[in-house]
């Protein structure tokens, strides 16, 4: 049993040491002076805080402090001057007490000012009032005589020193530098005048020790938890101010979400119109498409039907010998492939148009030149018609602007032939079309007017359609194929900062405006064509030229073939790019022309045509391409060429043909 019983003594005693160590650990820290915040800043903002808080408690203790003193002075009369001992020293006991009331009624009237709440201020105050009131003290018990002066006056130091420790929250090493200043004082006047008995000395600083102990304590505890306090604050305060940081953070991001959200489904439900837009679209644009396969196949059979009979009826013709009716058929064939082949390449070139597949080749020229060349095509047309074509053009100012020279030309002649094709025969005036250039500091305008049947507003928008025309219900193919507006309509589209307007009155005319940037002048000039020449005079030209060939084509080749014998012209052809390189070899005469495809067999091009005959010849010849190739595909060969798209007409070719031979 010993052995359990040593082993809980052991513990007890571990129990109480621990418990010293424990308990005097914590008396060292309460007797600790706090230490004050590492950051002078935030030490100056808690001392401020601090006397603002106690302030009201502080103006209370000065006051308390003024009514016990004034009481003592009571005491001090009534006591004082029934003792003989020290009836002696009333006047001047009385005097001090006076003092002193008047030091507090100072004190007060410090305290209750609004500067009293500053940190700076308070400390003066309270300090003042306490240093007086101990000096006031210490001063009636030198002049009391013993053991009054012990009894009596010394205990009233035990009160002050109570009082600043206590009542008026100062700082711990403040405080205690009062009461060790306070001790210290007493210690002097005892070694100096004797101020106590010498066993009331002892006595009295005792106490006194144990009253700045104690006191010091309790203000040391006193500014730690006010110090601690002030901690918790700033940090509750800060962790308030990041929760409503983090709550309007979250406010602005829920705002954000629902601001998201709402434009998400805003995004949602314009992607489904969007959708169904598309939906509309592609299948308004299928039903166009198909309506325009349907319109086009239906115009490209008529002539095609007409062309096949009037074949059939001239062999028939010839057969029975009647060749002057055999003769006028196949004029009627010529007529009917006339208006095939426009009708197919006004189509294609509307299909390439709209299909994004033409990239406009811009440059700066003066348009009146591309007006004049359009006005020059349309001549022919016009006198056929009786319908007179003038120019209203500036004389002496070059007029440049930036666009595309061939397409603006294009849609120019379609403008002016379409004025043509509705020139009104039956006015007493005459059918006049005129073409004219107005400019303004930024824009050039190209006008079209007419003095012809008309268009009215209803069908301002329907004109632009393809194969839509005005007044031709039996779809009379000499007032064309209803789709030059449509092709006029695509380039002014696909022109950058080009636009189209339209004005017209039903039975007095139209007018088409054609509006375009204007630029400042410029080297840049389309290249002038050859002047037109007659059709006698281009088949004189053309008489006994040597001409290659090169066409794949078994069937437009012998075709090609036929036309040129026809016109007097020597050929030698070939179907390949070998027999052409081989011709090449054997030829004696330098060729006038060479006519090519542009796309032969085995990847072959009439670049490497044009290149061929440069290399063989000694230099370049004309080439003149005909081809189904869209021309903007067409790479630009190493000679002078011109380029014409399949189907060509007789007229059309003899006159590129006569063009290239003459600027050769």
């Amino acid at each position: 049993m010993a052995v359990p019983q040593r082993a809980a003594t052991v513990r007890t005693r571990g129990m109480l040491a621990a418990a010293a160590r424990e308990a005097g650990a914590s008396l060292v820290r309460n007797l600790s002076i706090p230490a004050p915040f590492a950051d002078r800043a935030l030490e100056a903002q808690f001392l401020e805080d601090h006397s603002q808080r106690f302030c009201a408690f502080r103006r209370a203790s000065a006051l308390l402090a003024l009514v016990i003193w004034t009481c003592f002075l009571w005491w001090d009369f009534s006591f004082v001057r029934g003792n003989k001992a020290l009836n002696v020293r009333l006047a001047d006991i009385l005097a001090l007490r006076f003092a002193g009331v008047a030091l507090l009624i100072c004190v007060g009237f410090l305290v209750l000012r609004p500067s009293f709440r500053s940190h700076a201020t308070a400390h003066r105050v309270i300090l003042t009032g306490i240093y007086g009131l101990l000096c006031l003290i210490l001063t009636m018990v030198a002049i009391t005589p013993a053991p009054y002066n012990y009894t009596q006056y010394f205990i009233g130091l035990y009160l002050a020193l109570f009082f600043q420790f206590s009542f008026f929250y100062l700082r711990s090493r403040l405080a205690l530098m009062v009461g060790a200043i306070t001790m210290a004082s007493v210690v002097f006047l005892q070694i100096t005048v004797r101020l106590l008995n010498p066993e009331d000395f002892f006595a009295g600083l005792f106490y006194m020790f144990n009253v700045v102990v104690v006191g010091h304590g309790v203000c040391a505890h006193a500014e730690r938890v006010s110090r601690e306090r002030y901690s918790a604050e700033r940090a509750l305060a800060s962790l308030n101010d990041e929760l409503r940081s983090a709550n309007v953070s979250l406010e602005r991001k829920n705002h954000e979400l629902e601001v998201s959200k709402k434009d998400q489904e805003t995004k949602t439900h314009a992607l489904l119109a969007l959708r169904e837009q598309q939906m509309l679209a592609a299948q308004t644009a299928s039903r166009e498409k198909s309506n325009f396969l349907a319109a086009a196949t239906h115009d490209l059979r008529q002539p095609m039907h007409a062309l096949n009979l009037f074949l059939q009826a001239a062999a028939e013709a010839i057969r029975n010998g009647e060749f002057a009716q055999a003769e006028k058929l196949i004029d009627e064939c010529g007529r009917s492939s006339v208006i095939l082949a426009r009708l197919l390449n006004a189509v294609l070139d509307l299909s390439r148009l709209e299909s994004g597949r033409v990239v406009p080749r811009y440059h700066v020229f003066d348009v009146r030149q591309i007006v004049e060349e359009a006005a020059e095509q349309m001549r022919p047309f016009a006198a056929s018609r009786g319908v007179d074509l003038r120019l209203r053009l500036p004389k002496n100012d070059v007029v440049c602007v930036r666009s595309d020279s061939h397409w603006l030309c294009r849609a120019i002649a379609n403008l002016v032939s379409n004025g043509i094709k509705y020139a009104d025969t039956g006015n007493k005036a005459k059918p006049t079309v005129i073409v004219g250039v107005v400019r303004s500091p930024t824009r050039a305008r190209i006008d079209v007017l007419d003095n012809g049947i008309g268009i009215p507003a209803d069908y301002f928008d329907a004109i632009f359609q393809p194969f839509f025309q005005v007044d031709n219900p039996e779809l009379d193919r000499d007032k064309g194929l209803g789709l030059g507006l449509s092709i006029v309509n695509a380039v002014v589209s696909m022109l950058d900062e080009h636009r189209i307007e339209l004005k017209s009155a039903e039975g007095r005319g139209s007018r088409f405006s054609l509006e375009m940037p204007q630029c400042g002048p410029s080297p840049e000039k389309p290249a002038a064509r050859a002047p037109a020449r007659s059709e006698a005079a281009e088949a004189a030209q053309l008489n006994g030229r040597y001409v290659l060939l090169v066409e794949d084509d078994g069937l437009v080749r012998a075709s090609t073939e036929a036309l040129l014998a026809q016109w007097g012209v020597l050929y030698d052809s070939a179907a390949t790019f070998e027999e052409f390189e081989d011709i090449l070899a054997t030829i004696e005469r330098f060729p006038d022309l060479i006519i090519t495809d542009y796309r032969l067999r085995d990847f072959k091009t009439a670049r490497e045509v044009a290149m061929l005959a440069a290399v063989r010849l000694g230099r370049a010849c004309p080439c003149l391409v005909v081809t189904g190739e869209p021309s903007a595909t067409i790479v630009p060969l190493a000679c002078e060429h011109d380029v014409l798209s399949k189907p060509v007409s007789p007229a059309a070719l003899r006159r590129e043909m006569a063009s290239l031979i003459a600027g050769a």
